[in-house]
């Protein structure tokens, strides 16, 4: 994803701009010395404290090599385009994108409050307290030709049984971030994202899901990953000693 504001223009919508980014890591940084690795990753950094100053949010790093073909995922929720744009900017001179291999999602918010956890939205959870690695959890999907032709009274049926799991997964300590419409960025419709506990409540709330009719009308993909709060260049990965 490059220039955002060259793509959509000066787009000013008022609402927040949800961003995910998916990556896998290039085989150079696995060959990078250990200088090179460190002062990449002290760029980075230096990147992601600006965007923080401007205030993005930032809400933890996910390794989902386990259920996806990317290693790592992120959620970010940014004040606006313009914002994101210069962001992006600032990480590849840092050299973030030599040594990742990233795909890029972005989403306007939805007008849905309830669906979305507004303390979890304004204070980040930390991640590096928890007894156990919570898990993110990435949900991106299309409308079926069946929810178009659906009769009302089914399809706002659906929508409640849908929205009452929602509900009791925020009980179970689930955190919601909103949905968010993505079509004009990528394949998916829209996406959404979440912080679940453990793999206990991921498991009861899929298994809900599912009668209450949520696959129905959606064709879903889901990414799982575990909350991994060190940063990625922390630990000296190479392949060859030097």
């Amino acid at each position: 994803m490059r220039k955002i504001k060259r793509m959509f223009g000066s787009l000013q919508t008022g609402k927040p701009v949800g961003f995910v980014a998916l990556w896998l890591n290039k085989d150079c940084e696995y060959r990078a010395g250990a200088k090179e690795e460190q002062e990449t990753g002290a760029k980075i950094e230096n990147a992601f404290q600006w965007a923080r100053e401007q205030g993005v949010k930032m809400y933890g790093r996910f390794g989902s090599r386990w259920s996806s073909e990317r290693q790592y995922f992120t959620f970010w929720l940014c004040p606006s385009f313009e914002i994101l744009d210069e962001t992006m900017d600032r990480l590849t001179a840092a050299g973030d994108f030599k040594f990742a291999d990233s795909e890029h999602i972005v989403g306007l918010q939805l007008d849905d409050t309830e669906l979305t956890d507004k303390v979890a939205i304004h204070e980040i959870p930390d991640l590096k307290r928890k007894s156990e690695s919570p898990l993110g959890f990435l949900a991106l999907w299309n409308m079926k030709d069946a929810s178009f032709h659906a009769p009302e009274q089914e399809w706002d049926e659906t929508d409640r049984a849908v929205r009452d799991v929602f509900l009791r997964a925020r009980d179970r300590g689930v955190l919601t971030f909103g949905n968010y419409n993505c079509r004009w960025s990528s394949r998916w419709d829209y996406f959404t994202f979440m912080i679940i506990p453990d793999m206990q409540t991921l498991d009861w709330f899929i298994s809900e899901l599912e009668p209450a009719g949520d696959f129905k009308f959606a064709d879903s993909r889901h990414i799982i990953g575990i909350a991994e709060p060190q940063y990625r260049f922390g630990v000296h990965l190479q392949r060859y000693t030097e």
